[in-house]
């Protein structure tokens, strides 16, 4: 008997794949092929290629729809295939109102729409914070390693010599004094960013992230455009499926990481459920106004999925925006921050063994 090796659960990019290829069967020959034929087809594409380690559960998925004892989103849940709540949610509605094949479609574009975004902020991001942190690792080489090797036989046989020196050494030589006497700062700074990163979905690292992002104006602008953009794109989809609208805004409150965000919707749930208006409801969230008079006038026109659509284009160019705001702001941070310490750290590497030659 061998193991097969190969993925064990789709990520976001193949469960776009994945819930795309199926729209696509829904949608072919005028919408009339029925629902266990194009979940038949969508699996059989999936188990084959890079997926054939996923052949099994993909084949179980079809035995199981098509026994008539259980439906698509459980079908899903029991294969482990890595869709999240907020997706399984809308299928299940979907399926409740025999809505597949205008919800799948629907949330086909809001799912990509989250991919792109969070593929534009990471490769825009990558630059300067990359730069940023190799020039400090570098500086912090040159002070920690390099210039000791350098002067330090030298300040050790002649002490006076360093009076001598120009004052940019001199400078560089009492940063490389204090690191190396208090070497637990630069390794405090250095594992601090990798344990966030590793224990960013903890609760309190996380909540701590978030207040972090929601107290510094450009990184909170970036936040809230952001989960604006993904409102406008999932709550469409979530409404076509069928979901009642407290349903709605919860389920779009478990879809985002934005903890305070999540709380006004499911506070405006609860409100909106008790009989106020969706649009006073909605006030508390930190969106643009557009989005509370799109709901208002989706309200008076019974048509709210259609309005907060029209927010789409908008919105998405609004994200690209802050985006390039924010990285531009970096950039300058970087450039007017850590480029003149990287420039005097290699400016001293280069002079310091001169003047470490003549003192021989």
């Amino acid at each position: 008997m061998s193991i097969q090796i190969g993925i064990s659960t789709l990520g976001l990019s193949d469960r776009v794949e994945f819930l795309r290829t199926m729209a696509a069967w829904l949608v072919s020959s005028g919408g009339r092929m029925p629902v266990s034929e194009a979940i038949r087809n969508t699996c059989e594409a999936f188990s084959r290629d890079e997926y054939r380690s996923l052949a099994g559960r993909m084949g179980r998925i079809v035995n199981d729809y098509d026994s008539g004892q259980v439906r698509f989103h459980k079908a899903l849940v029991d294969a482990r295939l890595g869709f999240t709540k907020q997706e399984l949610t809308v299928l299940e509605a979907a399926e409740n109102s025999n809505q597949l094949r205008i919800a799948v479609p629907a949330m086909v574009e809001a799912m990509q729409m989250r991919l792109e975004a969070q593929r534009n902020l990471s490769r825009k991001m990558a630059m300067p914070v990359i730069s940023g942190i190799m020039l400090i690792l570098m500086s912090l080489g040159v002070a920690t390693f390099m210039l000791p090797t350098v002067l330090g036989p030298v300040l050790q046989r002649s002490p006076e010599a360093l009076a001598e020196f120009p004052a940019i050494i001199r400078g560089f030589w009492a940063f490389s004094i204090w690191i190396r006497s208090n070497w637990i700062i630069p390794v405090a700074a250095i594992l601090a960013p990798l344990l966030l990163v590793i224990f960013r979905n903890t609760r309190i690292v996380k909540a701590w992230i978030e207040s972090f992002v929601m107290s510094v104006t450009p990184l909170r602008r970036l936040a809230i455009a952001y989960n604006g953009v993904m409102l406008v794109y999932f709550m469409p989809a979530l409404i076509r499926s069928g979901m009642q609208l407290p349903q709605v805004l919860r389920a779009l409150a478990d879809s985002l990481n934005n903890q305070s965000i999540a709380t006004g919707l499911r506070a405006a749930a609860n409100e909106h459920e008790a009989g106020m208006r969706l649009g006073d409801a909605l006030a508390r969230l930190p969106m643009k106004g557009s989005f509370r008079s799109a709901i208002e006038a989706g309200e008076k026109t019974g048509a709210i999925a259609d309005r907060v659509e029209d927010l789409k284009a908008p919105y998405s160019a609004d994200y690209d925006r802050v985006v390039r705001r924010a990285v531009g702001a970096l950039t300058m941070l970087v450039m007017g921050g850590l480029l003149p310490l990287f420039i005097i750290s290699m400016y001293t590497s280069l002079v310091a063994p001169i003047f470490a030659l003549m003192e021989y």
